[in-house]
């Protein structure tokens, strides 16, 4: 993206994309399991880091001839082109618009910066850390062995809310001091460590940071994280029964804080305490999907993750009874 334009119709189009995901998510909301719903998300962001009209080609919604339409209206005739997903500077601004655009890209440094001042923030609070108690690692290790899962290096931190995994090469078990420490919050965190959700985690945040300014779209990029703790939810309460069921709700309520919430490379149980609800609300309508559902997952995003990346040639869709000037020349550079 090299100016305004191109952003517009990057972000459009992954707009698009994302209204059709939400859809999609609200037909299969209780027919898919969560691990589903947080899988989806992955071809939002395909279709974020694929260049908008890539071949003159479209999705869903010929987004190309809107922008050309509302680019004639400031006199530009110019063809738009996205050649990268990120915004990149080549001249010193002069015009309104290439300011704007200017701005634009400086807030997606700072939203970097932002993000990345909160993990060496987190990181510099780890070094308060102590090793656990043998008790403490015996039970960690227990569940680690149960779930397959190979656990490195845990340490205790005071003052925290929850426990939580940080780290994408050398992940760490961050375990709370105070408070008893629960075997269902241990055994979440350690199935973010099983998938590997610190690096998705910065993966949403690279791309929340390069649409900062889509609201829609950030909104989409909470709930992929939403859905990321939804799917370790559903993986805890397919092992409890009953009470112990309530009880993980309970722990949840309890958990509740927003310190640390969205910094990249790092996982929280509760995400944030206004997320909460939803996961409350989550834990009373459980239930177990059956094993063939599997293979209806799979197909669905392979479905749709071929679709919208072949997407549809672009034709000219200009009524020629209009005596309007600027919708033939959108709609000429649209396909050109």
């Amino acid at each position: 993206m090299f100016d305004l334009w191109g952003f517009l119709l990057q972000t459009l189009t992954a707009s698009g994309v994302a209204v059709l995901l939400l859809i999609i998510k609200a037909l299969f909301k209780d027919k898919l399991p969560p691990k589903w719903h947080f899988t989806v998300w992955g071809v939002l962001g395909i279709m974020i880091l694929i260049p908008a009209g890539l071949n003159g080609r479209y999705t869903l919604f010929q987004w190309q001839l809107v922008v050309e339409v509302i680019k004639s209206w400031f006199g530009d005739y110019t063809f738009t082109r996205v050649l990268f997903p990120v915004p990149i500077i080549t001249a010193i601004p002069k015009t309104i618009l290439q300011w704007i655009f200017a701005g634009y890209t400086l807030g997606v440094v700072a939203h970097v910066i932002r993000y990345l001042v909160s993990y060496i923030q987190l990181r510099l609070a780890l070094r308060n850390g102590s090793q656990p108690s043998d008790e403490v690692y015996n039970r960690i290790r227990q569940i680690a062995v149960a779930q397959n899962v190979k656990i490195g290096k845990a340490i205790e931190v005071p003052g925290l809310p929850s426990a939580f995994v940080c780290g994408i090469i050398r992940p760490v078990l961050v375990l709370p001091t105070d408070g008893d420490l629960d075997d269902k919050v241990i055994l979440h965190e350690l199935l973010h460590m099983k998938y590997r959700d610190a690096l998705w985690s910065i993966v949403i945040c690279l791309l929340r940071c390069i649409h900062w300014c889509n609201p829609f779209l950030v909104y989409c990029a909470n709930q992929a994280i939403n859905d990321m703790e939804a799917r370790c939810d559903q993986h805890v309460l397919e092992q409890l029964e009953g009470e112990e069921r309530r009880d993980y709700g309970r722990i949840l309520l309890s958990m509740a804080n927003d310190r640390f919430a969205k910094t990249p490379g790092s996982t929280c149980i509760n995400n944030g305490g206004k997320n909460i609800r939803e996961r409350i609300e989550a834990i009373a309508r459980f239930k177990k999907y059956p094993a063939g559902m599997k293979l209806v997952s799979v197909c669905v995003i392979i479905l749709l993750t071929l679709s919208l990346v072949v997407g549809v040639q672009a034709s000219t869709i200009y009524d020629w009874s209009s005596n309007t000037i600027w919708l033939p020349l959108a709609s000429a550079r649209s396909t050109s």
